[in-house]
């Protein structure tokens, strides 16, 4: 696995020399960059003057924006630690996503990313060990689906979770949420309860992280009892019609 690094490059008026500088360099500023600010808070200009260079620098090993963010996405992924291989199914995936968790959750933005559908080569390791673990398990053809369900579903509520942080570019206001609601709380017994049980604790900044973490650890353990007693017996109906 990778490991985090810092790029202390800076401080003297920005170059159009390349001497020193290459792609890893970029991406590690760019890692950072992110750490501090997300994803979307910071421009390839930020990223030059942090190294030191102008931005023609930065193109001339990354054409696009995206190109970068790309990179930094596959290595945030890539320093998530995979669990045990001897680990049962349900735990091994349970521990992927506790481990996912706080890592995506450092670098603002890179849940969303992965959310929509991109792939980091990165992951190839886990996803190549999660089918063998779920064939193994005898979920056969709806193994990628059982997969999926688990996986999307983690960093979703990954992604959501992430929206709401103090360091995201539109986090989300849980007092002012919870005023708009009161009207209606006061009219309906199910949101009250909802208002007071689940969204007031997370205006508690001493209990909010805890709140969130058992919330996290109850969706995904949910989700994959489901996909146990939902999709595993009917992946053994359909092998036993094959």
């Amino acid at each position: 696995m990778a490991s985090e690094g810092n790029v202390e490059i800076g401080g003297a008026k920005p170059t159009a020399r390349r001497a020193g500088l290459n792609a890893e360099l970029i991406v590690a500023q760019a890692v950072q960059l992110t750490k501090q600010r997300g994803l979307d808070g910071w421009s390839i200009r930020d990223l030059a003057l942090e190294l030191g260079v102008v931005p023609s620098v930065v193109y001339h090993y990354f054409p696009k924006k995206d190109d970068v963010v790309d990179a930094v996405v596959e290595h945030v992924y890539s320093l998530v630690k995979l669990p045990d291989p001897h680990l049962e199914w349900k735990e091994w995936f349970m521990e992927l996503c506790l481990a996912m968790r706080p890592l995506l959750l450092k670098y603002h933005g890179v849940a969303d990313r992965l959310s929509v559908g991109w792939l980091a080569e990165s992951a190839l390791p886990a996803i190549d060990l999660a089918a063998a673990k779920l064939q193994d398990a005898g979920f056969g053809a709806l193994t990628p689906l059982a997969y999926s369900m688990v996986f999307n579903v983690a960093v979703g509520a990954i992604a959501a979770r992430d929206r709401r942080s103090p360091k995201a570019k539109n986090p989300q206001d849980m007092e002012s949420m919870i005023a708009r609601l009161q009207p209606m709380a006061e009219q309906s017994p199910g949101l009250n309860l909802m208002v007071r049980s689940l969204l007031e604790p997370l205006t508690d900044t001493a209990r909010a992280a805890d709140v969130s973490d058992e919330y996290f650890r109850l969706i995904v353990e949910s989700l994959i009892d489901g996909v146990e007693h939902v999709v595993l017996p009917r992946a053994r109906r359909q092998a036993h019609v094959i």
